[in-house]
């Protein structure tokens, strides 16, 4: 057989808002799609180059800030399976995506416009809405993966909600239909108790569980200690939160295809979309 008439191989996107979020959520799927020959690619939107606490450093800080929590990534991507060549780092504002409109918007914590890490995906774009749509195009466009996870619409944090609405314009605009799996990591209580809880099973928050389609990926016990070790990479995040981040360290994880949204949603676009509830549940393995 020839190499062209060869299958090709599953293509996977992981999108994550922050360094972190595609540990936490997919630290354990990653590495099974990995296990069965599916190529896994991780796309971090943001470097976390903010934090509400330190809001009155230099700028300087969070620029290096953004270094260290990328590298962060790299490592724990590592310790999952993912090479470096497959991670691609967008550079746009941390806490800021909810805000990008047609004019740059300036980081409350670097203090920049545009793109400021020459190892980006685009250094120099400018922090726009049209620039971030244009990089998912180009993207989506170059590697057609048949997966995409990606945040849950129920998300609370404004950057992982801006992402889900970015991605379906996009995958909208490009007439693409690939499988969605969405994942929550922000949602008030939910996760109690905080902390090494390795052996409970994660479930969905309880108003969520009756209008969604949760799908449940078990983990296997050298996933488990994988997922964990990668968590340990971001430092700059367990010197503050360890419990809430070790806390994603579950036997399983959660994606939802078809989830719950308000019939009325703000668009990045400025126009309103709505989608339809799903109603069942469904268990998987990748």
């Amino acid at each position: 057989m020839s190499l062209s008439s060869k299958k090709r191989a599953p293509r996977v996107l992981v999108i994550a808002p922050h360094p972190d979020d595609e540990a936490l959520a997919t630290g354990g799927v990653i590495q099974e799609h990995l296990r069965k020959g599916h190529v896994v690619k991780v796309l971090l939107v943001t470097c976390g180059d903010g934090q509400r606490r330190g809001l009155l450093l230099p700028p300087r800080h969070f620029l290096r800030l953004g270094e260290r929590r990328y590298r962060e990534s790299l490592d724990a991507l590592r310790i999952l399976g993912v090479h470096e060549k497959r991670v691609i780092a967008l550079g746009y504002p941390d806490r800021g995506l909810a805000h990008l409109s047609a004019s740059p918007y300036r980081s409350r914590y670097t203090k920049v416009c545009a793109v400021p890490y020459e190892w980006a995906y685009r250094p120099g774009a400018p922090y726009t809405r049209e620039a971030l749509l244009t990089d998912l195009a180009e993207i989506f466009t170059d590697e057609r993966p048949q997966l995409i996870y990606l945040p849950h619409p129920r998300d609370r944090h404004g950057d992982h909600h801006a992402v889900y609405l970015f991605v379906h314009t996009v995958l909208r605009k490009l007439g693409l239909a690939p499988q969605l799996r969405h994942y929550l990591i922000h949602y008030g209580a939910w996760l109690l108790p905080l902390g090494r809880y390795f052996d409970k099973p994660l479930v969905p928050p309880r108003s969520l569980r009756d209008h969604t389609h949760w799908l449940v990926h078990e983990l296997r016990p050298h996933q488990i200690e994988r997922k964990y070790q990668a968590i340990r990479c971001y430092r700059t995040q367990t010197q503050y939160i360890e419990d809430h981040l070790l806390s994603y360290v579950r036997r399983n994880e959660l994606f939802d295809l078809q989830p719950a949204i308000a019939e009325r949603e703000a668009h990045p676009r400025g126009r309103l979309i709505a989608l339809r509830r799903g109603q069942s549940s469904a268990r998987f393995r990748a």
